[in-house]
């Protein structure tokens, strides 16, 4: 006798929950279009382009000094090497030039301390190469006589071109964290890691062993890195999102350097797994997580440092954690796993909240703020300092 009854009800509760969902709809698409191109905007700042912090202290970003106004003639080299980047001779040009470096005396002797492999870092995060970024902001941060700076720049190849021995370079010739042939090969040819065209390449879905496996490769880790990204809505501005689908993202990049001078790096970031065009959005802010290769993904910001052993096998298991933890717009999504990472590295961004429509959570805007303004904090002085550099996006 109930069961009419029952589907009545059933019926009623349907059609209330679909009532409810245009309600918030139309709700949503009324903010959005009238104040979603004021609500966050603010007046573009100066910003610094590169910065270096490396006690815990609160840093403020450091002027953008010009690579051609240094005294220097191989900093103006790498000046006009980095503004041909768009171009793909640009990394053959960059081999030629490190070679040539293993020649000049000079050059050798001043380097510890200089600004050159500082920008040499630069560069080659401009190239989203992040094993050699590291590499070369290793060797700016460490004393010449220390036993993983030896060795050139790159190694020379030898007679015959015999590949083989170049791959297997000795540790006396190249040192464990030195530019060596391996690394060479990336240079050698346009990998597509650096986005020529300017067009947004969509990011792959990979599983989480995916990530942890490599690093279990069963070779001695001798250093470990941490870099973490942030692509802002607007590269260097502080609107939260522009339209409903360009809210920006936040990844990681994490590196193991063994004592064979080889290395291990992913690049990844968490995402939801959209099953609708409205999942993870404000009007439904949960989603199934997945994590996705971002080794091409651009960035307007990144921060990294050297990390210790411990740290890099808890950011290993917070990657296990986050592989079953569901994604939410509000409380768990790209920016709060980058963020969870950073500070189990010892980095610390600061004042990444922020509002919009029907939420509020952390967010690739304010945390793309805050680098740039210089808000981040380095609570690991024992691993070293910070390399921070931003590759904005000028506006057209």
């Amino acid at each position: 006798m109930n069961r009419p009854c029952s589907g009545a009800v059933k019926s009623l509760l349907n059609d209330l929950k679909m009532r409810l969902t245009l309600v918030r709809l139309t709700f949503f698409s009324l903010i959005f279009l009238t104040a979603g191109q004021h609500l966050f905007a603010q007046e573009k700042q100066a910003y610094a382009f590169a910065s270096v912090a490396t006690t815990p202290s609160l840093k403020t970003s450091y002027p953008n000094a010009s690579i051609a106004a240094d005294n220097n003639e191989e900093l103006k080299v790498l000046a006009d090497l980095e503004n041909s980047f768009n171009k793909k001779p640009g990394r053959k040009l960059l081999l030629s030039f490190l070679r040539q470096l293993n020649h000049n005396s000079a050059v050798a002797a001043k380097q510890r301390g200089s600004k050159l492999n500082l920008h040499l870092a630069r560069l080659f995060a401009k190239l989203r190469l992040y094993p050699l970024v590291m590499k070369c902001y290793f060797k700016n941060i460490t004393p010449g006589d220390d036993v993983y700076r030896k060795g050139f720049f790159i190694k020379q190849p030898v007679v015959g071109n015999d590949s083989v021995k170049m791959l297997n370079d000795s540790l006396e010739n190249t040192g464990v964290l030195a530019i060596n042939g391996r690394d060479s090969l990336l240079l050698k040819t346009d990998s597509g890691f650096y986005n020529h065209d300017g067009k947004e390449i969509k990011s792959a879905q990979m599983e989480s062993v995916d990530i942890i496996d490599p690093f279990e490769d069963g070779k001695t880790g001798v250093k470990f890195a941490l870099l973490v990204h942030i692509q802002q809505p607007q590269s260097g501005r502080p609107k939260i999102f522009i339209k409903l689908n360009k809210v920006g993202h936040t990844f990681i990049t994490l590196i193991k350097y063994n004592s064979d001078s080889t290395y291990v790096a992913r690049t990844f970031g968490f995402y939801p797994d959209k099953e609708s065009l409205l999942s993870a959005t404000p009007i439904f802010p949960s989603a199934d997580p997945v994590f996705k290769n971002d080794e091409k993904h651009d960035f307007d910001e990144v921060v990294g440092k050297f990390i210790s052993k411990r740290r890099f096998q808890k950011i290993l298991q917070l990657v296990k954690q986050y592989n079953s933890r569901p994604y939410n717009l509000n409380t768990n999504n790209c920016t709060d796993f980058g963020l969870n990472a950073a500070n189990i590295g010892g980095i610390n961004i600061l004042d990444t909240f922020g509002k919009w429509p029907l939420g509020k959570g952390n967010n690739p805007a304010k945390a793309g703020m805050s680098v740039l303004e210089g808000k981040v904090v380095n609570t690991g002085t024992e691993e070293g300092g910070l390399f921070i550099y931003s590759d904005l996006v000028e506006d057209k």
